[in-house]
């Protein structure tokens, strides 16, 4: 682990000036933050590549090189953790998805928009997650300095799944075993890891609660759907819970079960 009085270096690839500025002071107002900027993707994989930051924050909608592009890069180079900074849009995440799936660290949602006039309100977020990534970034590096580090085998690659629709019928079936998962920073990557080695017999109901924006947890949980060996789905209110089935609870509501 890094010293705890060693100050975390984070990049900021932002296009955006007004978005620079209010991601950098955010960062800043952490005494343990040393912050540097990127205004595109090729200039974010420059200085990535020339500061070897301890974290990068990527915006996604970049000119150029988009974030994605320029993300893949860094990952390649194995130069520090990325957290991706997206709009809370449809749209902004199935893309937010791709970059988890490509190995993005975590994401942070933009409140009102790609220029957001509100982002301070996710300060906290930001925060926690940047350290969050720098801890797992030290981590993974003394790994690789160790070769302690494991190849990846075909257990563990991603591939989408055929399986059958889920449904909600009132079936009285009897469910009596339930595995729950409480899931917050870091939690889409991991759960991108772990839900497609769970067998379509496994022998419960899967309930799972993640810390995300009420219109994420729909294209969330379809997109874990496309990769799971069991189905997956978004809860809603009346569903009748199946043996083999996952249920994902909508952000902003409690999961209650009867």
């Amino acid at each position: 682990m890094p010293d705890l009085q060693k100050k975390i270096k984070v990049l900021v690839v932002e296009d955006s000036a007004f978005m620079r500025k209010q991601l950098k002071t955010i960062l800043e107002s952490d005494p343990l933050m040393e912050v540097h900027l990127a205004r595109d993707g090729e200039d974010g994989v420059n200085k990535a590549r020339e500061l070897k930051p301890d974290v990068i924050t990527m915006d996604i909608n970049l000119p150029g090189m988009d974030g994605l592009t320029a993300m893949q890069h860094i990952l390649h180079d194995n130069i520090c953790p990325v957290i991706i900074v997206s709009s809370l849009s449809q749209e902004g995440a199935m893309i937010t998805f791709e970059a988890l799936e490509l190995g993005a660290f975590d994401y942070v949602p933009k409140p009102g928009g790609t220029i957001s006039l509100n982002i301070r309100k996710a300060k906290e977020e930001i925060i926690s997650k940047v350290k969050a990534a720098a801890k797992a970034g030290a981590v993974n590096r003394i790994r690789r300095r160790m070769h302690h580090l494991r190849e990846s085998s075909p257990a563990n690659r991603v591939s989408p799944v055929k399986k059958k629709n889920i449904t909600t019928s009132s079936t009285n079936t009897n469910v009596k075993k339930a595995v729950c998962i409480g899931i917050s920073t870091g939690g889409p990557k991991t759960l991108s890891e772990i839900i497609p080695l769970i067998p379509e017999n496994f022998g419960a109901a899967l309930f799972i609660v993640q810390h995300m924006p009420a219109n994420f947890t729909t294209s969330f949980a379809n997109r874990l759907n496309d990769y799971s060996q069991i189905p997956i789905k978004e809860a809603e209110a009346g569903d009748t819970i199946q043996l083999n089935h996952g249920y994902i609870g909508r952000g902003g509501y409690h999961l209650l079960l009867r």
